[in-house]
């Protein structure tokens, strides 16, 4: 057995992106022939902790950065380089600077210790973006051309190697020579309007390529290294949808944000004899700048058929659906069997005498009861729940009592048998279109597949998921042959009531709450009239008033706008649908504008809405839009919180990262999410997470995307925080007694405020069906319990109540 460190975190913007990565590799390896024995947190300063494998399901660094103050201090560099001497490998699963730049592989060659991936010499150039591409074209290798500017030249200088750039592009693209692929990139038609762009850059980054911008298909390909070289997996190709202007480009939103603005094509669209040119072009790529073990190569396929490299990546983002783990996929190998190749192939380098390769999943008992796992649909939400459904079938593979079996709900209204590759797709329309393609995809993907494990030294004896054609089905069908769904629908149909009336009339069981409770936590007016009752127990709803839609498009903006705010008795409101899911078009109005602009947009259809056109939003917010016709709009008060952030930036290297608390506003009261678990009438609420907006109200992102919002769990008390422990207390009991109030059965979560001295709650809204995404609060709040209860556990807990008679 092989013996890992696991090492995340770091400086860079993607550290969050590291905590995904990191927790991938740690759920994926548990079980197999490779041990995780450490794991390694760096912090902004580069400070190293020795950290619990519960932090990797938080959010973000930050929901626990600054506790670590009390969990224990910083490794000095002895004990650290002591730690990492006693395992056979270390993992890094840094992204960024110091993770990939060669830094940290310094680190580990000076101590000596073995580790996965590139070395230090080759990640210093790779990671470079001017010398890796000119690396390349000097040795004959297609990559996009650029022009370096540095901190030791002129402003003058800068600017005029900018204005002088590639003449020829109607365009050209900045960045740092030295960063992530998707940050601080910016595309310019007027090179003057850059100078300033550029002198913040290099006051960043110190060195910043000038490119031209390049037109053509853009492709991503993970290289493995085989017994006789690189072997390229099966490359993606990435389309961008939903484009405001031609100078977007694949952002950090567009590659980590559940949604459909970025799709992606694997096998491409294109002859295998171009599919393997790429393959070809990446291979090179590796073999030159030296890289080790696994990389990532993005490139472009230029209109007359030139493939140019664009970007190395060292390590390879490994979320849940990451690149990595789409292409493995593509050739029958499960997130477990292309970590334990990436372990194997390094460990094989360093002279590690090689463990047996059965795999994972073997010695899962051969009677376990089937859930299928229904995920997908047509709602606002449907790409979360895409998460959430394969989240939950990744996790349950490893049950030793529960088959985990994934369905897609097409929006359509039938449903597909998805195999392990066509279930791991970025986004419902992916499913859909490989399930409705899988003919001709299977015909390019076995043309390409089989070389590929040939050249790696596989056989099937080595993969865990091979690729099956999808099935299609009818909804009645479906419930023919299933008596236990897991419903990871989100929104519409799956959440309020009509799904678990036809899963009733065939007497299939299923996770969650009956119809009655379901319809009436998605009806927000409704469960709001029920919470009313309670306010003699401490429990109390916001101010609120429900227009209905026609009579809002009907009335003037401005009388409207006085009538809802003096309802509310707030000079800001929250508008909301009555009844869709939890972050589908809900806003924060501050003035007449906001509330004609969204009403305009409601009425016309639109999908989203843009923050630069709404006082209280940031100008590259962007919120989701229910996709069914609304007639009623819940208009509720604003209800302010103490400001919290987590300062893990501005200070120096010899203070640890802490919390501020109340700087602008003390008012007393904090957001909370809380999940609840049980039987109907016996429900019990965990420990509350403290969510912060950045702005307004919780964005998608910072709800759902991997490394974006942070949630504090449980409430911090002094001297860490503000919350005092008795209060936590109270809140939790009112948290069971409003599930209890609203009959929720199995799990749920409430979204309210808290009084951090009383306990007393203002509940936002009930969720039945809660995301159950890889880093969702319903994880944080169980491990926070005592005893913990891990995910699978909770996952599991879920399904046994879904498997009781419902009371």
């Amino acid at each position: 057995m092989v013996s890992l460190a696991l090492l995340l975190g770091g400086p860079s913007q993607e550290r969050g992106i590291s905590l995904n990565s990191a927790r991938s590799v740690a759920d994926h390896l548990m079980g197999t022939d490779v041990r995780l024995k450490e794991i390694i947190y760096f912090d902004r300063h580069l400070r190293a902790y020795s950290i619990s494998r519960n932090l990797l399901y938080c959010n973000t660094p930050s929901d626990f950065d600054f506790k670590l103050t009390l969990d224990g201090s910083a490794l000095a560099t002895e004990q650290l380089v002591a730690l990492l001497q006693g395992v056979d490998l270390v993992f890094p699963a840094i992204h960024g600077a110091f993770g990939e730049d060669g830094q940290l592989q310094a680190l580990l060659e000076s101590a000596k210790v073995p580790f996965i991936g590139t070395g230090a010499s080759a990640c210093q150039v790779a990671f470079d973006k001017f010398r890796a591409t000119d690396t390349m074209r000097r040795a004959g290798v297609g990559s996009v051309p650029g022009i370096l500017v540095t901190a030791e030249q002129s402003a003058t200088e800068r600017g005029q190697a900018l204005l002088g750039a590639f003449p020829e592009a109607a365009k050209v693209v900045i960045k740092p020579a030295q960063g992530g692929s998707s940050i601080d990139v910016h595309v310019l038609a007027d090179r003057s309007a850059g100078v300033d762009i550029i002198e913040g850059l290099v006051s960043r980054y110190g060195r910043v390529v000038i490119q031209p911008w390049i037109t053509g298909i853009e492709m991503t390909t993970i290289v493995m290294q085989g017994p006789s070289g690189p072997v390229a997996l099966i490359p993606l190709q990435i389309e961008l949808r939903n484009r405001l202007s031609d100078n977007e480009i694949f952002d950090y939103r567009r590659k980590y944000l559940a949604s459909n603005d970025s799709h992606y094509y694997c096998p491409p669209a294109q002859d295998v004899g171009v599919i393997k040119e790429i393959q070809h072009v990446s291979e090179q790529a590796f073999s030159l700048l030296g890289l080790r073990d696994f990389a990532r190569i993005d490139s472009w396929l230029r209109p007359d058929g030139e493939i140019l490299v664009s970007d190395i990546n060292p390590i390879s983002g490994m979320e849940q659906n990451s690149f990595l783990f789409i292409s493995a996929a593509q050739v029958g190998m499960s997130h477990a069997d292309i970590l334990r190749l990436v372990v194997h192939t390094a460990a094989r380098r360093v002279g590690i005498e090689e463990a047996d390769r059965a795999p994972a999943e073997a010695g899962a008992p051969a009677t376990r009861q089937s859930v299928a796992v229904l995920f997908g649909g047509e709602t606002a939400e449907r790409q979360v729940s895409v998460l959430s459904g394969t989240n939950v079938w990744l996790k349950l593979l490893g049950s030793r009592r529960y088959l985990p079996l994934p369905y897609l709900l097409d929006p359509d209204g039938s449903v597909w048998q998805l195999s392990y590759s066509a279930a791991l797709r970025h986004s419902v329309e992916e499913i859909v279109e490989s399930c409705r393609d899988a003919q001709l995809l299977d015909d390019v993907r076995s043309k390409l597949a089989s070389s590929i494990l040939q050249r790696l030294g596989l056989s099937g004896d080595d993969l865990g998921s091979p690729v099956s054609p999808p099935v299609r089905l009818t909804m009645e069908e479906f419930l023919k042959q299933h008596d236990l769904v897991f419903i990871a629908l989100h929104g519409g149909e799956g959440e309020d009531g009509t799904l678990q009336e036809v899963l009733d009339s065939h007497g299939v069981r299923y996770n969650g709450s009956d119809v009655a409770a379901s319809r009436l936590c998605m009806d927000k007016y409704e469960t709001g009239k029920v919470i009313a009752e309670l306010a003699s127990e401490g429990i109390y709803t916001a101010r609120r008033i429900c227009v209905p839609l026609f009579d809002a498009l009907s009335r003037d903006s401005s009388e409207l706008w006085q009538e809802i705010a003096a309802a509310c008795g707030t000079s800001r409101v929250v508008v909301k649908p009555v009844d869709d899911g939890c972050s589908a078009g809900v806003v924060p109005l501050g003035r007449p504008e906001d509330l004609a602009e969204y009403l305009r947009l409601i009425d016309g259809g639109a999908t989203r809405l843009q923050g630069g056109s709404f006082s209280l939003l940031t100008a590259g917010q962007i919120i989701e839009l229910p996709t069914k016709r609304q007639t009623r709009l819940l208009f509720e008060e604003y209800i302010e919180t103490d400001d919290i952030r987590v300062d893990d930036i501005s200070r120096d290297a010899s203070s640890a990262a802490s919390l501020l608390w109340g700087r602008e506003r003390d008012t007393g009261w904090v957001e909370v999410t809380v999940g609840v678990l049980g039987k109907k009438g016996s429900m019990t609420a965990m420990n509350p997470s403290v969510t912060i907006a950045s702005s307004g109200v919780l964005s998608l992102e910072e709800k759902f995307m991997g490394g974006t919002g942070v949630n504090i769990t449980p409430p911090p008390a002094p001297p860490l925080g503000r919350v005092r422990p008795e209060a936590v207390h109270m809140a939790k009991e009112r948290i069971a007694r409003v599930a209890n109030a609203l009959g929720m059965a199995g799990y749920g979560r409430i979204d309210a405020f808290m009084h951090r001295e009383t306990g007393k709650v203002i509940v936002i809204e009930a969720n039945s069906l809660p995301g159950l995404t890889p880093a969702t609060v319903f994880y944080h709040q169980g491990l926070a319990e005592d005893p913990p209860l891990p995910p699978r556990d909770i996952l599991e807990m879920i399904v046994d109540l879904a498997d009781s008679p419902r009371t």
